[in-house]
């Protein structure tokens, strides 16, 4: 038996696969099994950005707390692949990607290709979102090169970074985020004029004629890259045994049980501030106007609270989100290469060149992005190649993870192809509906 505190520091080593030892078992207490948790509070943070909080205040500015089934239904379908990625990754000890392509030669070329075009628009568009907080609080600071100045940072962190640092800091951003937007809700329930006819919003409801929303809603929480990052996250700790299911499972669960509550605390502030106002949220530019109202009714500390959330959200979304895309790229490029699993590490791992070669194209993809301001052509892409990834990725999961090959403890069962199905037909509308207002 291998000691357990041996094989979790995964800024060392390599993959148990490629040593030459069994797999170390998990805890046997629940105690020590939720001290290792982590890879759940890296998707939450890198997960969990801007463009939650918009569309989340949209909702509220609109129908108050009514719509908080549409977040939760979301919530449980990308749990649901969440855990179906971290458990296909256990019964075979494959990547996702690696894994894809006995599912069609076509789909790692087709998620390389993908990347490579979120990773030329993601840096600069989230840094610009990041610097328009810092600038909104402090107007004399410059946004373009403070802009910049943030991607250069987020990527020196992603390109010296080992696993285990990487989740630390991670987990300080989702600690921070979240505190930020439970005190603004907090307050907001302390501060609202009518706290009754608030908390009677909560009532469900479906809007007539305006079906887009609840859709937006559901495919608008947490992230899409980062669900198909989940199994490096994984392999990094070294979940292998089978003793860790339980512990990846309660992983995968507290991520999206953080971000249930971070847009639900959210809801809550936008149905303060918005419900029966007519004001609405409409991009980053309104989501940074809003700190001006919540301060005249909450006071300065709250307008600079949620300016301070609001460029937390944004820099944890881009710190993960280019150790997400940058795993993504290696990995592909590995698997269209043919390099197998027992061989990945050279060619994958957070300090090989391949990985921090990418690093330094999404860098310098955000200062020229930047430089050149937003191609409509671009946006358009990266919306139309974005909406296809999450059907595309539900739909091989059920596919891969109900072969006769899997070992019964880690195949789908019933609940979860139901699940599963769900999210490729409503994740699969969403895509068509993206790409028809697209082209």
């Amino acid at each position: 038996m291998i000691d357990v505190t041996a094989t979790q520091g995964t800024a060392q080593g390599t993959p148990p696969r490629q040593q030459a030892v069994e797999p170390a078992q998990a805890p046997a207490t629940r105690r020590g099994r939720l001290a290792l948790l982590g890879p759940g509070l890296v998707l939450a943070a890198a997960s969990v950005g801007a463009g939650d909080m918009v569309t989340s205040l949209a909702g509220a500015s609109g129908y108050g707390m009514a719509l908080l089934w549409a977040i939760l239904i979301g919530v449980v379908l990308k749990f649901v692949l969440t855990e179906a990625v971290g458990r296909l990754y256990m019964a075979t000890g494959q990547t996702v990607i690696a894994s894809l392509r006995s599912v069609g030669r076509w789909l790692p070329p087709a998620f390389f290709l993908f990347v490579l075009v979120i990773g030329l628009l993601y840096g600069a568009a989230l840094s610009s979102v990041a610097s328009l907080a810092l600038s909104t609080l402090f107007p004399a600071l410059p946004a373009r090169p403070l802009g910049i100045a943030i991607a250069l940072a987020s990527a020196a962190l992603v390109y010296v970074g080992r696993y285990a640092l990487f989740e630390r800091v991670m987990s300080v951003f989702i600690l921070v985020k979240f505190l930020g937007m439970v005190v603004l809700a907090v307050a907001m329930l302390a501060t609202v004029d009518d706290l009754p006819g608030l908390v009677a919003t909560m009532r469900p409801r479906l809007p007539e004629g305006d079906v887009v929303t609840v859709l937006a809603l559901i495919g608008g929480v947490g992230g899409t890259a980062g669900i198909a990052s989940y199994s490096y996250w994984v392999r990094e700790k070294r979940w292998q045994h089978r003793s860790w299911l339980p512990v990846m499972r309660a992983d995968s669960a507290v991520s999206y049980a953080v971000t249930f509550l971070f847009v639900l605390c959210t809801t809550i502030v936008g149905t303060g501030l918005l419900y029966g106002t007519g004001n609405t949220i409409s991009g980053n530019d309104g989501l940074a106007a809003l700190a001006d109202p919540l301060g005249a009714d909450l006071g300065s500390a709250a307008r600079v609270l949620f300016l301070l959330t609001f460029f937390f959200v944004t820099l944890s979304a881009l710190v993960g989100g280019f150790n997400a895309l940058c795993y993504l790229l290696a990995d592909s490029l590995r698997t269209m290469r043919g390099i197998p699993e027992t061989d990945a590490e050279p060619h994958m791992a957070q300090n090989s060149r391949p990985f921090r070669a990418f690093v330094l194209y999404c860098a310098a993809a955000s200062i020229a992005v930047t430089f050149m301001g937003k191609p409509v052509a671009l946006v358009l892409t990266y919306a139309a190649f974005g909406s296809l990834i999450l059907p595309l990725l539900s739909g091989a999961l059920l596919v891969l993870l109900n072969r006769r090959g899997i070992e019964p403890l880690y195949r789908n069962k019933i609940m979860s192809n139901v699940l599963l199905s769900g999210a490729f037909l409503l994740f699969g509308v969403l895509a068509v509906v993206q790409v028809k207002e697209t082209f």
